[in-house]
């Protein structure tokens, strides 16, 4: 049975995520990203980012929105130049795509922080 946590402990985690979703915004807000599905996009796309991503295989890593909108919010990416999109040498049909370096920058910010956060509660 797993331990529970104090109230204090669980206060303190609680206050860390917000602060993580706030400096989502701070970072990302200014390009219009501070929807949290774009969160999921992204941090899905760099633990990803040895291989190479189909465009079609992106939607799944927004799972709190319709696969509707989830191609809609990449297309928006890829045409905003935030996401970067090329054609599969072997199949023209095929798309790959990757995130710019912008993203990949403050993503990265975006990571450091959150561990800094986190590791705080230790």
């Amino acid at each position: 049975m797993a331990a529970q946590l104090s109230k204090k402990k669980s206060v303190e985690v609680a206050s860390a995520i917000l602060d993580m979703d706030q400096h989502w915004s701070t970072l990302f807000g200014e390009l219009e990203l501070n929807d949290l599905n774009y969160s999921d996009l992204f941090i899905q796309m760099w633990l990803k980012r040895e291989q190479p991503l189909r465009k079609t295989s992106l939607y799944e890593f927004m799972p709190g929105i319709s696969r509707r909108t989830a191609v809609k919010y990449v297309q928006e990416l890829i045409d905003r130049g935030l996401l970067e999109e090329a054609d599969a040498e072997e199949d023209r049909r095929v798309r790959f795509v990757s995130l710019s370096a912008e993203v990949e920058e403050r993503l990265e910010r975006f990571l450091r922080y959150s561990y800094e956060r986190f590791h705080k509660l230790s």
